[in-house]
């Protein structure tokens, strides 16, 4: 037997080996625990590293599904074209579903798979083997602990989004609404990180062309960045601090200081805010050490990333709102708290909870907040969002009497008609801006499609 298949016996033999352990996990998944309830030293060493496997919980309630296409129906498309986009939509939503639970059951019922992972990324360091994924979340190391993802110039498609956006702005415009797009900051610093900015992400460059686009046509902008770079150089600290250093989002507490700007940004459009309660000294803040790991350490695996300190931030003063999140089912009032989705944070989980997720439940495709505690005004702002506004809605509606939410990835109607509807007076658009190439009008599900 020569070297060759020598090698392929081995790899068939690790195969086998690797089959195995699935077998031998789902077999003591489904019939010791579930069927048995056995709870002992066996059942654990097998879905040993699986907390969700040992138990007997289920897992958490799917998401309400709520067809919004026919609640806010699209005015600019004929029945035929609609037909085919809901059919579309469908046979995505499976393929989607399909990949995710592949994802899921490996990580589930391979023993040891991230362990693999990490040993993995180790080798690869050790050896030099610098090979960097194409695609657009290509991963850099910011040269302090912190990660970042980087993406490519994006000209041709600024012009398709700066279109959009006014298109937008003109829809509110003639519901009798002002209109404001906020650009969220990214991770790597507009004025330093000179290795990459530049050089191999353009996402600062491609916000700067946006913004300079939609203030040419006369749209109201707000740049965060710029407030980042200002509180970075009075506090004599690195622009990352203000972000995880293993995730893209920033911390709660950096998007408790922007409510507050946002907050005064919105008095401007005579909205009335309370800005007594935008400073971290009015929260207790709990600490859970070493418990987050984002998208990005994810990706770069523990072999590389250190764990961050994740911040679940706590009023010290009185709270009572109401919630509505159709898509989880909740209409409630009670303490502000109430959008805290704690199930992210009930277990260190690295690889398989997304604590960021807790606050505002995430990615809902529609969330109000009423704050029953100010004064009572027919005054409303819609937020058109992405994840970096999970924070940072929940601590501006500390501020204002009623606050509306809606993340079109998710949002199957028309925002146009829903604006028609609601007619809120402020609608902001507050987007970190780094997705590149064209709007895909063909899903209803691009960030920047607003029909």
């Amino acid at each position: 037997m020569n070297k060759r298949q020598g090698l392929m016996l081995c790899a068939a033999g690790l195969l086998v080996v690797v089959m195995l352990t699935v077998f031998a996990r789902l077999g003591t998944r489904q019939v010791l625990v579930k069927r048995a309830h056995m709870d002992n030293f066996i059942t654990q060493t097998v879905l040993y590293g699986n907390d969700e496997l040992q138990g007997h919980k289920k897992s958490a309630e799917e998401n309400v599904k709520i067809e919004w296409e026919k609640a806010y129906p699209f005015a600019d498309i004929d029945r035929v074209k609609k037909r085919e986009w809901l059919t579309a939509q469908k046979i995505e939503k499976k393929a989607e579903n399909v990949e995710k639970k592949i994802g899921e059951w490996t990580g589930k019922n391979l023993l040891g798979y991230y362990k693999l992972a990490e040993a993995g990324r180790g080798y690869a360091a050790e050896i030099g083997w610098g090979l960097v994924s194409p695609d657009k979340d290509r991963l850099l190391p910011l040269g302090d602990g912190a990660w970042t993802f980087a993406y490519p110039r994006d000209k041709d498609a600024i012009q398709e989004k700066s279109a959009s956006l006014a298109d937008l702005a003109q829809t509110v415009a003639v519901n009798g609404g002002q209109f404001l797009y906020i650009q969220a900051p990214f991770k790597v610093d507009p004025y330093g990180d000179f290795a990459v900015n530049g050089m191999f992400d353009f996402s600062n460059q491609n916000c700067d062309d946006l913004l300079g686009k939609l203030q040419a046509q006369g749209i109201a902008t707000l740049d965060l960045r710029q407030d980042l770079h200002h509180w970075a150089q009075a506090e004599h600290i690195s622009y990352h601090d203000y972000f995880f250093r293993t995730d893209h989002h920033w911390k709660p507490e950096t998007a408790l200081r922007a409510a507050k700007v946002v907050g005064n940004k919105l008095r401007e459009y005579d909205i009335p805010v309370d800005d007594s309660h935008y400073d971290l000294q009015a929260f207790a803040v709990e600490v859970l050490p070493n418990y987050f790991l984002g998208s990005q350490g994810k990706k770069a695996t523990l072999s590389k990333a250190t764990p961050d300190d994740f911040s679940i931030l706590h009023p010290k003063f009185p709270t009572e709102i109401t919630l509505n999140i159709p898509e989880k089912n909740i209409y409630d009032t009670g303490a502000f708290e109430l959008v805290y989705d704690k199930k992210y944070v009930e277990r260190c989980d690295y690889y398989g909870l997304n604590p960021y997720a807790m606050y505002g439940y995430g990615d809902m495709q529609v969330m109000d907040i009423e704050n029953l505690l100010l004064p009572s005004t027919d005054k409303k702002v819609l937020i058109i969002k992405d994840s970096f506004c999970d924070t940072m809605a929940p601590m501006l509606s500390l501020g204002i009497r009623n606050l509306m939410t809606l993340d079109v990835r998710h949002f199957t109607g028309s925002v146009k008609t829903y604006i028609a509807v609601h007619k809120p007076d402020v609608v902001i658009v507050m987007y970190t801006g780094v997705e590149t190439g064209n709007i895909d009008w063909s899903t209803h599900k691009d960030k920047y499609d607003f029909r």
